[in-house]
């Protein structure tokens, strides 16, 4: 009866399935990881600040029904961002809850309440994914306005898909072990 309170090391893991540890990158690799990942961000909302250019430029006298990007189009790419600053705010120890103290402040709420923070971020990033690939198919494939307009879509998937993947990199080149990171216990 008292082995069933013991919490073991099964007990004690997220996933049923033990994740692999991420080796160690180079000091070189992990900084060149987050370049890629800012590079990948700005790209996304280049894509989409290009899209806005030239919807507010377009010359509509070519027989082209007037549609340009509007709020509904931004809305997407706001969620993807505010989600990936919330996962990139979060910090990894908190997920792992190695302190299993069930008192107040104990580390279990400390990573329970982590763990909703991470839910809520990618609930965000998902959201905006999801919003994208909406406002192309409503706004611009089903109305059938023509292949130019359907980039404009095309440009908001582009953006909330490169975010989601700069923040996947992201949290990767966080979560590696550093070279520079030492555990002291006494």
């Amino acid at each position: 009866m008292a082995s069933q309170w013991n919490i073991s090391e099964q007990h004690k893991r997220v996933c049923l399935f033990p994740m692999p540890r991420i080796p160690r990158l180079g000091p070189k690799a992990r900084d060149g990881a987050i370049y890629v990942t800012g590079a990948l961000f700005a790209l996304g909302w280049w894509f989409f600040i290009d899209s806005v250019i030239r919807s507010k430029n377009w010359n509509y006298d070519d027989g082209y029904k007037s549609v340009s990007v509007a709020f509904v189009d931004w809305v997407p790419g706001i969620c993807s961002t505010l989600g990936m600053i919330v996962i990139s705010c979060i910090d990894k120890a908190a997920l792992r809850g190695d302190s299993f103290s069930f008192s107040s402040g104990g580390g279990a709420s400390v990573a329970w309440k982590a763990r909703v923070f991470l839910f809520i971020g990618f609930a965000f990033m998902a959201g905006g994914l999801a919003g994208s690939i909406s406002v192309l198919c409503i706004k611009y494939i089903l109305h059938n306005y023509g292949a130019i307009f359907n980039f404009w879509g095309i440009c908001n998937v582009i953006q909330n898909a490169s975010i989601m993947t700069s923040a996947a990199i992201l949290w990767v080149a966080q979560s590696t072990e550093s070279e520079y990171q030492y555990n002291l216990a006494i």
